[in-house]
C-alpha cells in the first residue's frame, strides 16, 4: 500500500441558471480544501451546500466503491477495498460539483508487541482476516500469537483449561471430572505430564518461533490487563458461572499450547471410547455369537470400495465383501463392568469436547497439473469436527521478507497453535482428514495386594501382575484447585469441598508396562489400562507441521512430516512444480502378535479388542529389540518404518483423495491367515477400523474426480467447488439396490419403495428442496426435479432410522450403547446382514418375536411412509427435508447460550454424503434431523506461482462472539457453500479495507 498524506478535494463549481436556479446560484461539497485528491480510508459522509435554487440534489460516483444514497444533501461514500481513484459527483439541475477522492485502507490504531525485530504491517480484508506482512518469521508468529488472543481469547483460554486439566479453576466444580479424566491419560509411563516432556524435549529452532508466538499472547493478555485490570471480561465470559477478570489471566507457556495440540491430537486419535465398547459387546454377546459377527466388522460389505492408493480410478475399485472377524477375543467376563465405566466416561468426556471431537465426514483431495484444467496441481479440503461458534479454526495469512524463511502462509489453525494446520503455503498446499490408525490398546490387569509380593500395598497401592511377577505401579500424586468464587480468593483446594463419592483420587497409578489406569476396581481385584501413541513425550509436532507450512516442495513436505507423530491426519500434497503426494505419516505400534509373519502372532489376541495385561501371551509393543513396554521414549523398534506406511506421489491416475476410508484396502481385507478376511493378514497390521470404514464418501469422490476426468479430460476448479457441494447419497444406492431385490407384499412398503425407485432413477440427489436456508420460512424450490429428491431423501432418511432402531435399540439399550454413537457400526452390519447374514439375531426382537432383516426391511419402509404421509403430508412433494435436516452449532461450554448457538439452517446432503450432513439417529427426535457438525473450513488452492488462487469459506465471524461480527455473514455463506476469495500474498494490496502497524515499541 503507497502512503498518502491527507490532501483536501479538489473541487469544480459550475454555475448555471436553469432547473430552479439563477446566476447566484451555486454547488459544493464538502469536506473540501486547498487543492489535490482528497484521501478516504473508510466510509466518508459528503454534504452538498445548494445556494439559491431548489433543484433536487443526485449523486453520482465513478471509479469504484459506492454510495448510500443517490439523492438529497449527504450521501456516505463507501470505498472500495484496496486503493483506487474515485470521482464523486453532485447535481442539481445544471449545477454540478466535482470531488476527486483517493481511497485506502483504513489505518487503524498502531500496536505494540515488545519483542519484535522490526515493524509488522498488518492489513484486513473484507471478512476482517488479518494478512501479515513481516521483515522475519518469528515477528510474523508474535503478530499471530496477539491476534488469535485479540480474536479469540475466551476460546483459546477456556481450551487451554481443559488440557491442562484445571477447567474447574475456570467454571467451578462441574469441570472437575473432566480435569481428573484429562489428568489420568495425559501422563507418560515414567509418570510425567506429557506437555512438560515435550517441552523439555523442544528443538532450539521450534522453540524459538513457539517463543515468539507466545510473546504475542502475552503482551495482547498484558494490554488487557493494563486497560481492563480487575474489571469483568466481556463476550462469552460474561456467561461463566464466575466473574473472571483480565487480572485472573496467567501468561501463556511452552507448555499450555503443546498441551493444546496433544488435547487436539487425542480428540483426532485416541481408540480408548471404540475398543472398550467393542469389550463391552463381547462381555455381553461372546466372541463368536452372530451378533458380535455383524457388529464389529472391519469394512461395509459393499460392492464398490474406493481406495486412496488404487491404481486406477472408480470403475476399477476393488468389490469386496469382509466376512466375519474370526480371531476370537480374550475373555471380558471379570472386566465387562469396568469396560462399560470407561466407554460412558469416555462417551461423557467427548460430549463435553464437542467442538474438537471427531466427526466422521472430513474430505480432501488433490489434482496433479497433468490433469488440471488450470495447468497447475490443485487441492481442496474440508476438515470436519463439532461446528462451534465462533468457528474452531483462526484464519491468517504470514508473509515474511527474509527470503531463507519462504514464509507466504495462508490457511487456519486453532487459537493457541502457531502457523496453519490447513492451507497452502508459498510452494505447497495441502488438506488434512484423520486416519484412523490403531494408536491405542486397552489391557486388562490383574491386581496384586499380597503384601509378601506386593510392598506398595503398605501404603494402599496395589501392585499388577505382569509376566509372573508384581509390578509396582508408578504413583503421580495429584491436587485439584476449584473456583468458587470471583479473584484468587475464589480458588480452593478441593479436599476443602464437600464432594462425596466425587471427590478426586489422590493420585493417578501408571502401569510401566502399558500406561495410566483408567478404571480400577480393587473388590474385584481387576483394572483396566490405557496404552496411546500420545502419551510418548519426546515427539517433534509442531516442528513437523511448521516444516509443511515452510516446504518448498510435496518431497520436503514429506520429510517434514516424518516429525508428525500423534494425531495421524491423511496428508495430500500439491505443489506449485504440479506434483502432487499422499503422506499419513504417524508412530504406528509395530505389534508382533498381530502379524503373521512373526513367530509370535498370535490370531486370538487381536488388537481392536482389550488386551491380557498379564504379559502372557505376549501382546506389547515392539519388536523384542527394544524395551518399549518400559517406555524410555519413542526407539525405531517401537513403531512401524515409514517405508511400510502407505504414501504415494504422482500416480498415474492423476489424483489422490481420502475421507477417513482405509487407504490401501490391504489393511482390512487381505490374505496371510486362514480365512483371508482379517486385518491381522496386512504386513503390518495399521488399523482394524478406519476413522469411517464405510467407505461411501470416499468411493464417491473417487467416483466423481473418475468420471470427471473421463468426459472432460481434466478437472476444473468449478469441478472442486461442485465436489465439495456434492450430496448424493452412496449408502441411498447400497440400501435401495438391496430393497429392488426383495419381494414386498405390504401397501405401504411398495409406496415406499415406488418413490426410491424413483430417487434412484433421478440421482439418489439430497438438496435442501428450499431457497435459502430458513427451514421454516424459505419458500419451496420451484423446480420439479428438486422437490422430487428432496421428498425421496426424507422418505430414506426416515426408512433407515426406522430401520436401524428397530433391529439394533433393543440390543443396544442394555448393556448402555447408543444408536447415535454407532451409526457407522449400525449401518456397517446391517448391509452385511442383508447381503451375507440375513438371519441374524440381531433382527429378531430381544427376548421376543423372530424376524427376517429382509421381514425387518418391509416393516421399517412401510413404518416410514406411514409416518410421512400421516404426520406431515399426503402429498409427498410436501416431504420437505430441509424443513426438517438442519444444522445448529454449538457452544463451546455448555454454560455459554445467548447468542452462541446460530441457527437452525436448513441444509442439503444426509448421512455419509461428501458435503455431509449426518443426523441425529434417535428416534424421540421425531421427524427432526437435527446435526451439529461439519466442514470446520472449506478449501481449495490452485498451486500457480505466478497467480494463485485460494477460496475458503469459514462457519462464522473471525472475531469472537455475535456482537463483534466485521463484514459479509460467513456463516451464511458457509451455510450456502458460498466462497470468498482468499488474498494470498500481496494480492491483498488491491483487496484491504484496513491496515495496522505494530512495533516493539511499548
Amino acid at each position: 500500500m503507497r502512503a498518502r498524506s491527507v490532501a483536501t478535494a479538489c473541487l469544480i463549481v459550475v454555475f448555471g441558471s436553469c432547473g430552479g436556479s439563477n446566476n447566484n446560484s451555486s454547488l459544493t461539497i464538502t469536506p473540501i480544501g486547498s487543492g489535490g485528491a482528497l484521501a478516504v480510508y473508510g466510509p466518508t459522509d459528503f454534504k452538498a451546500n445548494l445556494v439559491n435554487s431548489d433543484a433536487p440534489i443526485t449523486w453520482s460516483v465513478t471509479g469504484g466503491g459506492s454510495i448510500t444514497t443517490m439523492a438529497g444533501d449527504h450521501t456516505t461514500f463507501v470505498p472500495p477495498a484496496g486503493s483506487a481513484a474515485e470521482t464523486l459527483t453532485a447535481t442539481a439541475g445544471d449545477l454540478t460539483a466535482t470531488v476527486m477522492i483517493e481511497s485506502s485502507p483504513m489505518v487503524l490504531t498502531p500496536g505494540s508487541i515488545p519483542g519484535l525485530t522490526a515493524p509488522v504491517i498488518v492489513q484486513y480484508d473484507a471478512q476482517d482476516i488479518p494478512h501479515v506482512n513481516c521483515a522475519q518469521a518469528i515477528d510474523c508468529l508474535a503478530a499471530q500469537g496477539y491476534l488469535q488472543a485479540r480474536d479469540r481469547l475466551f476460546p483459546m483460554e477456556f481450551l487451554r483449561h481443559v488440557a491442562r486439566s484445571n477447567l474447574s479453576e475456570m467454571i467451578g466444580v462441574a469441570g472437575l471430572s473432566q480435569d481428573i479424566q484429562i489428568r489420568n491419560l495425559f501422563v507418560t509411563r515414567a509418570g510425567h505430564r506429557v506437555e512438560e516432556d515435550l517441552a523439555a524435549a523442544m528443538d532450539p529452532n521450534t522453540r524459538g518461533l513457539l517463543d515468539a508466538f507466545l510473546g504475542g499472547i502475552n503482551a495482547y493478555i498484558a494490554q488487557l490487563q493494563a486497560t481492563q485490570g480487575d474489571q469483568p471480561l466481556g463476550g462469552e465470559y460474561l456467561q461463566l458461572p464466575y466473574r473472571l477478570t483480565a487480572n485472573d489471566l496467567q501468561p501463556w507457556t511452552e507448555v499450555d499450547t503443546l498441551a493444546l495440540a496433544r488435547l487436539e491430537q487425542f480428540q483426532l486419535s485416541e481408540g480408548i471410547g471404540e475398543e472398550s465398547a467393542y469389550g463391552t459387546f463381547v462381555a455381553a454377546y461372546g466372541p463368536t455369537s452372530d451378533k458380535t459377527t455383524a457388529w464389529i466388522r472391519a469394512a461395509s460389505p459393499t460392492t464398490e470400495q474406493a481406495h486412496t492408493l488404487a491404481a486406477t480410478g472408480f470403475t476399477s475399485s476393488v468389490a469386496r465383501k469382509p466376512l466375519a472377524v474370526k480371531p476370537s477375543a480374550p475373555s471380558m467376563g471379570p472386566w465387562g463392568s469396568q469396560l462399560a465405566q470407561v466407554r460412558d466416561s469416555m462417551l461423557a468426556l467427548d460430549g463435553r469436547l464437542r467442538p474438537l471431537r471427531t466427526s466422521v465426514g472430513s474430505n480432501n483431495w488433490v489434482v496433479s497439473a497433468m490433469m488440471s484444467a488450470t495447468g497447475v496441481s490443485m487441492v481442496a479440503n474440508d476438515p470436519h469436527l463439532g461446528l462451534q461458534y465462533p468457528p474452531l479454526f483462526h484464519l491468517v495469512t504470514m508473509t515474511s521478507q527474509n527470503p531463507s524463511d519462504n514464509l507466504n502462509l495462508a490457511g487456519g489453525s486453532f487459537p493457541g497453535i502457531p502457523g496453519a494446520l490447513v492451507g497452502r503455503g508459498a510452494n505447497v498446499g495441502w488438506g488434512v482428514t484423520v486416519v484412523g490408525y490403531d494408536v491405542t490398546d486397552l489391557y486388562l490387569e490383574t491386581l496384586d495386594e499380597n503384601p509378601a509380593t506386593c510392598p506398595a500395598i503398605a501404603a494402599s497401592v496395589p501392585c499388577v501382575k505382569f509376566n509372573g511377577a508384581s509390578v509396582t505401579p508408578v504413583v503421580v500424586p495429584e491436587t485439584y484447585t476449584v473456583r468458587v468464587g470471583p479473584g484468587s480468593a475464589g480458588l480452593v483446594d478441593s479436599k476443602t469441598l464437600s464432594l462425596g463419592s466425587s471427590a478426586p483420587p489422590p493420585a493417578v497409578l501408571v502401569v510401566p508396562e502399558h500406561g495410566p489406569i483408567i478404571s480400577i476396581d480393587i473388590a474385584g481385584g481387576t483394572a483396566v489400562s490405557a496404552r496411546w501413541t500420545g502419551q510418548e513425550g519426546n515427539t517433534q509436532d509442531l516442528k513437523g507441521i511448521w516444516g509443511l507450512n515452510t516446504a518448498t516442495d510435496v518431497d520436503s513436505a514429506m520429510a517434514s512430516l516424518t516429525y508428525f507423530s500423534t494425531g495421524a491426519q491423511n496428508f495430500v500434497l500439491a505443489d506449485d512444480q504440479g506434483n502432487i503426494a499422499y503422506d499419513p505419516h504417524a508412530l504406528v505400534p509395530v505389534r508382533n502378535f498381530a502379524d503373521a509373519r512373526t513367530a509370535q502372532f498370535s490370531p486370538t489376541t487381536p488388537p481392536w479388542f482389550p488386551l491380557p495385561g498379564d504379559g502372557t501371551p505376549n501382546v506389547e509393543w515392539g519388536d523384542g529389540s527394544d524395551n518399549c513396554a518400559a517406555g524410555s521414549g519413542v526407539a525405531a523398534a517401537c513403531w512401524i518404518p515409514d517405508a511400510q506406511l502407505p504414501q504415494g506421489k504422482n500416480p498415474a491416475k492423476g489424483y489422490f483423495f481420502t475421507a477417513n476410508a482405509d487407504p490401501t484396502n490391504t489393511g482390512s481385507n487381505g490374505g496371510g491367515v486362514s480365512d483371508g478376511n482379517s486385518p491381522l493378514s496386512f504386513p503390518p497390521y495399521l488399523s482394524f477400523d478406519w476413522d469411517d470404514s464405510s467407505g461411501f464418501r470416499a468411493t464417491r469422490i473417487d467416483q466423481m474426480l473418475h468420471d470427471t476426468i473421463s468426459a472432460n479430460g481434466t478437472v476444473g476448479l468449478a469441478d472442486m467447488e461442485a465436489m465439495q457441494s456434492d450430496h448424493y447419497s452412496r449408502p441411498g444406492k447400497a440400501f435401495v439396490d438391496i430393497i429392488d431385490t426383495m419381494t414386498l407384499t405390504d401397501p405401504n412398503a411398495l409406496m415406499a419403495k415406488t418413490r426410491l425407485d424413483g430417487w434412484a432413477q433421478a440421482g439418489y440427489d439430497c438438496p435442501s428442496g428450499l431457497i435459502g436456508s430458513d427451514p421454516n420460512e424459505s419458500p419451496i424450490d420451484p423446480t420439479q426435479a428438486v422437490v422430487t429428491n428432496s421428498s425421496d431423501c426424507f422418505l430414506f432418511h426416515t426408512f433407515l432410522r426406522t430401520l436401524l432402531s428397530n433391529v439394533f435399540i433393543d440390543d443396544l439399550t442394555p448393556i448402555g450403547a447408543q444408536l447415535d454413537d454407532n451409526v457407522v457400526q449400525a449401518v456397517k452390519a446391517m448391509l452385511y446382514m442383508l447381503t451375507s447374514d440375513p438371519t441374524n439375531s440381531f433382527c429378531n426382537d430381544a427376548g421376543g418375536a423372530s424376524h427376517t432383516c429382509a421381514e425387518q426391511v418391509e416393516t421399517a419402509l412401510a413404518q416410514a411412509y406411514v409416518q410421512l404421509t400421516t404426520s406431515v403430508s399426503s402429498v409427498a412433494d410436501d416431504w420437505v427435508w430441509g424443513r426438517v435436516h438442519t444444522l445448529t452449532t454449538v457452544p463451546l461450554l455448555a454454560l455459554v447460550t445467548n447468542g452462541y448457538e446460530p441457527g437452525p439452517f436448513a441444509r442439503p446432503g444426509g448421512l455419509f454424503t461428501v458435503d455431509v450432513g449426518n443426523p441425529s439417529q434417535e428416534t424421540s427426535s421425531g421427524l427432526s434431523f437435527p446435526y451439529a457438525s461439519g466442514g470446520n473450513v472449506r478449501h481449495i488452492s490452485l498451486m500457480n506461482a505466478a497467480t494463485p488462487v485460494v477460496k475458503m469459506q469459514l462457519p462464522g465471524p473471525e472475531r469472537d462472539g455475535p456482537d463483534t461480527v466485521i463484514g459479509p455473514d460467513l456463516l451464511g455463506q458457509w451455510v450456502l457453500n458460498e466462497y470468498f476469495d482468499f488474498a494470498f500474498g500481496d494480492q491483498i494490496n488491491s483487496v484491504a479495507v484496513s491496515s495496522q502497524t505494530f512495533t516493539s515499541a511499548q
